[in-house]
């Protein structure tokens, strides 16, 4: 399995050149049908992290369009639909909000942000070509699932942590059912994370090996309790990785290395470049393998199988979490990577067991109150742009970023959204054709959605839409520049006879 070489400026992909992707499909029974992986390496925190920067000289690739007509506004949403952040985690944290309120011009509203996700396109095929991997990259249409990021940040507005909650994207561990939800803390030491009644994250000890009553697999077999599968970490540990057969080197020892940052300058005057960090973790959600037993009478699909204990860090996939932020608004790039139709919780029946992955782009934060958006005058957003970009829907899209430039009329409720200078976010810089102009419209002022913002984009052949959310209090009142303090979204572009492709999302702060 090839790994991808990228910097440490990339979106989640990034994390491929961490360590193996995954097991390969190597669902626990190693049945032989299943390629084994690349020898996976311990994954490691960058020691010096470079800022990432808008090239010097970048080429526009295309020209934007000029906006239309004014965009109708968007409609209110419902009464009993909260469009404020009530994080469960606390007021030091920021989240996106854990249900969809509605999905419009291809990005879905939460209560405090917006989103869009795509998802690989190889285990899209029937048969499945090659279980070993997760490649291709398509936008999801009518979207499900709910990435709801999650950060704490400090009095400087620093992010100190980074979590995801992940429901509803169609990942089943046996072909049916969707798995348990996906908790990712990137702890790195052993535990277990999941979620109290009310819906903040919480954390414990991972129960030993020798409780068969939580590792109940062993005698319930493809009935067992999913959940206790889910959210553990079991690294760093006193017993070795178990290396899969084939392998050459030495195998991983460490699920995650810790949060990484990267200071912007958006705190200085005419700063534009949000704080960055980045989060990962090698998961073995859904391996059998975690209880000190296997079924008493092994069969053929558990025959050879690695024994008891979770053999190696990512036996079943990968997780990242990319973010840049100010101080009341975030964008987060995450993907997920999962083993799926494993033989273990199948029960050994068919061969589709292989890998999957979704990726997506949240603006979230601490939203403004639709009440204090104001009517009247004018202000200016500058920031950044960041997304994948894929020419081919087979292929891995690359990530890109550019500069943002949103101008704001509060009488009219028109936002004019300009991105340029986008480029592919590694050291050759090559255009990627994501330039462009649009206008969105505001709520009308004494509703509800007075803060949100939507409408349709254009950039070249590709035809999608964008949305947007305003966050933090509002500066300059009274003045014909008052505004709330800093603007984010998302958007989705796409075209369907090319394939070609596009999610990303856009940070500014009020200047």
């Amino acid at each position: 399995m090839k790994m991808n070489d990228l910097n440490i400026k990339s979106l989640g992909s990034a994390l491929i050149a961490l360590s193996v992707l995954t097991a390969c499909g190597g669902g626990g029974g190693d049945s032989g049908t299943v390629a084994a992986p690349t020898t996976p390496s311990a994954p490691t925190t960058p020691t010096t992290p470079t800022t990432p920067t808008t090239p010097t000289s970048p080429t526009t690739p295309t020209t934007p369009t000029t906006p239309g007509a004014p965009v109708a506004s968007p409609a209110p949403v419902a009464a009993n639909a909260s469009m404020v952040m009530n994080c469960p985690d606390g007021p030091l944290v920021q989240c996106a909000g854990n249900s969809i309120i509605r999905t419009e011009n291809g990005v879905s509203l939460l209560s405090s942000g917006v989103q869009v996700y795509g998802r690989s396109t190889n285990d899209l095929a029937s048969p499945i070509v090659n279980p070993a991997i997760a490649t291709g990259f398509t936008p999801v249409a009518e979207p499900t699932g709910v990435a709801d990021i999650r950060l704490s940040k400090d009095a400087n507005s620093t992010v100190q942590t980074s979590a995801m909650v992940l429901n509803n994207f169609g990942i089943f561990w046996d072909g049916r059912t969707e798995r348990p939800t996906t908790v990712e803390t990137f702890r790195t030491t052993q535990g277990r994370v999941g979620l109290t009644s009310t819906g903040a994250l919480s954390s414990g000890a991972l129960p030993p090996g020798t409780d068969l009553s939580f590792y109940d697999f062993a005698t319930r077999g493809t009935s067992a309790t999913q959940a206790n599968y889910a959210n553990n970490s079991y690294f760093p540990r006193a017993e070795p990785s178990r290396c899969p057969p084939g392998t050459t080197g030495p195998c991983a020892t460490v699920e995650a290395p810790g949060i990484a940052r990267v200071a912007g300058n958006w705190r200085t005057a005419g700063g534009t470049e949000p704080d960055y960090t980045r989060s990962t973790r090698l998961h073995n959600d859904g391996d059998i393998h975690s209880g000190n037993a296997l079924p008493g009478a092994t069969p053929a699909w558990l025959a050879g199988g690695t024994g008891i204990g979770v053999p190696f860090p990512g036996s079943k996939g990968y997780r990242a979490l990319d973010t840049w932020s100010m101080r009341y608004a975030n964008i987060g790039a995450w993907v997920t990577q999962d083993t799926v139709t494993m033989a273990e919780w199948t029960g050994g029946a068919g061969t589709d067991e292989h890998n999957t992955n979704r990726r997506g782009v949240s603006a979230f934060g601490a939203v403004t109150d639709a009440a204090a958006i104001p009517s009247t005058g004018t202000a200016t957003y500058t920031g950044i742009v960041y997304g994948w970009y894929s020419n081919n829907p087979a292929l891995d899209p690359d990530p890109f970023r550019g500069t943002a430039t949103i101008t704001v009329d509060f009488a009219t409720r028109q936002v004019t959204l300009t991105f340029q200078n986008t480029v592919r976010n590694d050291a050759a810089g090559a255009p990627v054709p994501a330039s462009f102009q649009t206008t969105a419209a505001m709520g009308a002022t004494g509703t509800n959605v007075a803060g949100y913002l939507t409408g349709t984009a254009t950039a070249g052949a590709l035809t999608g839409g964008l949305s947007g959310r305003y966050f933090g209090p509002v500066l300059d009142a009274g003045a014909a520049t008052a505004g709330p303090a800093e603007i984010a979204g998302t958007m989705t572009l796409s075209n369907a006879t090319s394939g070609v492709s596009i999610i990303g999302g856009f940070i500014g702060h009020k200047r």
